[in-house]
């Protein structure tokens, strides 16, 4: 899998398997595990923080289609939260990476209307951003499968 997420932030578009995604329908709550492998407050925001929640980007009131990676906002900002650019998406389905519009951003799949995110990656991302790393997409992808939980 590392490997699909690699060719992903390299632009190639083929990250997380390619083709057209359409989301699934709930088919219920998500279930998170006893002892979560990450924490939204330990491993994500600090990459949000870094990557995305920068002026000109996705911070506070001025953020691009509305969607605000700060800390204390990016959960309310994302989770079950419709997409802007693409009709019939959510931004983050807890338990739901390939239908979590903002993972398919990250890894670039052919799906997403824009640009692989951070904008400007690989390479020089804008707003001094940096770009994102196997393992920080690899712990975005572990945060939505554990249901993205406010922890």
């Amino acid at each position: 899998m590392v490997v699909c997420m690699l060719a992903g932030c390299a632009g190639s578009g083929s990250g997380g398997g390619g083709g057209t995604k359409k989301p699934t329908k709930p088919t219920g709550a998500c279930k998170p595990p006893k002892t979560p492998s990450v924490t939204l407050s330990g491993n994500i925001q600090p990459i949000f923080n870094k990557s995305c929640a920068l002026a000109g980007c996705h911070l506070g009131a001025s953020s691009i289609n509305g969607q605000d990676l700060s800390t204390g906002n990016a959960r309310k900002s994302s989770v079950n939260v419709p997409v802007v650019q693409k009709q019939g998406f959510k931004r983050i389905v807890p338990g739901k990476p390939n239908d979590s519009y903002l993972y398919l951003k990250l890894i670039g799949d052919p799906s997403i209307s824009g640009v692989l995110m951070p904008q400007g990656c690989p390479g020089a991302p804008l707003a001094g951003a940096a770009c994102l790393t196997a393992d920080e997409i690899a712990a975005i992808r572990a945060w939505i499968v554990e249901c993205a939980l406010d922890n």
